[in-house]
């Protein structure tokens, strides 16, 4: 089975060359979608380690500004239990403290 990559519009997908498997469509289906989830876990944890910094003891930001850094990354790390599928996941926003 060769399972490839594509990249278009800034989103990726996956494309299988079903003349060199002779696996069960339900088994390259999972394969495929066990990768679309892996894929959304790396850009997740690239955007925790992106603020990790904002997190810190001693990083100057207010109670509120930390509340919202908070909350996003817990949002973050929530999105694997609160979509049903890879295509339907929806980003947070990222707290106007990050984008400064």
């Amino acid at each position: 089975m060769i399972i490839g990559k594509i990249e278009h519009n800034g989103a990726s997908h996956f494309n299988v060359d079903s003349e060199n498997t002779s696996l069960p469509a339900d088994v390259v289906q999972q394969a495929l979608l066990d990768q679309a989830w892996a894929l959304i876990r790396d850009k997740r944890d690239s955007l925790l380690r992106e603020c990790d910094y904002s997190v810190m003891p001693d990083y100057p930001i207010t109670e509120a500004q930390k509340a919202e850094v908070t909350a996003y990354r817990q949002a973050l790390r929530d999105i694997p239990e609160s979509f049903a599928s890879p295509d339907a996941v929806e980003w947070p926003a990222k707290p106007e403290i990050l984008t400064q």
